[in-house]
């Protein structure tokens, strides 16, 4: 499997929960989406870091 399909799937996941965390923060536990919503935001860190990896 090369970085870029794990990259790809990694921003798949990312957009995936941020708009559940963001419909979870808004139709119900403010605290529960906004962990979502951190948990999307590691995993977007973790995919900017193998770009980042990958270009130098």
């Amino acid at each position: 499997m090369s970085l870029k399909v794990i990259r790809n799937w990694m921003n798949l996941i990312f957009i995936l929960c941020a708009a559940v965390g963001m419909y979870v923060y808004f139709q119900g536990s403010r605290e529960t989406g906004t962990y979502i919503i951190l948990g999307s935001i590691i995993i977007k860190f973790v995919e900017s870091g193998l770009r980042m990896i990958k270009s130098s």
